[in-house]
């Protein structure tokens, strides 16, 4: 247990889903909790500190993006949302990385108007990967594909929550309390955690 926790804790994917996991679960506790602003500017300060280590993505998204360009693709819808979900994520990174710098008043732009582009990139990308997961779980058959069921499950628990995020009147945003919507993506955050495993 100790060698596959230190494993999973020496990358970066699995520190990233450990700080996420522990954010999303502060921020639930805290709607029960007398210490509420403790545990939210706790769980703040996860988010901050995996947005910074974010910035560091870039130069392996783009490499991603060229190899997806120079890849012949043998089963088209999968390449096709396997390019979305690289593409999509690949700018997702640079206009969180100037809201970021925004909002330290680095650069004079709108950090308000670039994060909610940012929601909108992060929807459409869990879009494009929802789709990818059906179609490989109805290509390989149902008893063959639990690690997809469980990225399924994942992606839609993190869709369920980002919409929630949207602007009103845009399906059920606004309409998911706090509590739902981190339970939500505190579920993505732990299906995230265990495939690492």
């Amino acid at each position: 247990m100790l060698d596959n926790l230190a494993r999973v804790l020496s990358s970066y994917a699995g520190r990233d889903k450990v700080v996420r996991s522990l954010a999303f679960f502060l921020i639930l506790k805290a709607q029960s909790s007398p210490n509420k602003e403790a545990l939210l500017a706790l769980a703040k300060q996860c988010s901050a500190a995996r947005l910074v280590l974010r910035q560091f993505n870039h130069p392996s998204m783009i490499k991603s993006c060229q190899q997806l360009l120079t890849t012949e693709p043998t089963d088209p819808v999968d390449y096709a949302c396997s390019t979305a979900v690289t593409g999509v994520y690949t700018v997702y990174g640079f206009v969180e990385m100037f809201a970021w710098l925004a909002d330290a008043k680095i650069v004079a732009m709108d950090a308000g108007s670039l994060y909610r582009w940012c929601v909108y990139l992060w929807i459409t990308a869990l879009i494009a990967g929802i789709i990818r997961q059906i179609h490989l779980i109805l290509r390989k058959g149902w008893e063959k594909t639990s690690d997809d069921i469980f990225t399924l499950v994942g992606l839609t628990s993190d869709f369920i929550s980002g919409v929630n995020s949207l602007p009103h009147n845009i399906l059920w945003a606004g309409k998911l309390s706090s509590s739902q919507s981190a339970t939500f993506s505190l579920i993505a955050s732990l299906v995230g955690l265990y495939r690492l495993f």
